[in-house]
C-alpha cells in the first residue's frame, strides 16, 4: 500500500467514525501539520514521510475509536431494568 492510499484510508476511517484528523491526530500524539504535509498537494507533488510508526498510531487510535463506538451503540440495545 502506498503513502496516498493509506493516507485516503485513514480519512475514510475517520469520516466514517466521525472524528477530525486534527482530533485523530491529537490523539494519535502526531500534530495535524505533519498529516497534511503528507498529503500530495500542488507545493508538494511528492510527498514523503508518512513513517511507520506514526502511521501505526493512526491506526490504533481509529481502532480505539471504532471500538468504543460500537459499545455505545452495543449498549443502547439493552433494556433497562425496573
Amino acid at each position: 500500500m502506498d503513502q496516498q492510499t493509506t493516507i485516503r484510508d485513514i480519512e475514510r476511517r475517520a469520516k466514517a467514525a466521525r472524528v477530525t484528523i486534527a482530533e485523530l491526530c491529537r490523539r494519535a500524539g502526531i500534530h495535524p501539520t505533519t498529516f497534511f504535509r503528507w498529503k500530495k498537494g500542488p507545493k508538494n507533488p511528492d510527498p514523503v514521510g508518512a513513517n511507520f510508526h506514526s502511521v501505526e498510531a493512526l491506526w490504533r487510535e481509529l481502532d480505539k475509536i471504532e471500538a468504543d463506538d460500537a459499545k455505545r451503540l452495543a449498549g443502547r440495545g439493552k433494556a433497562v431494568a425496573a
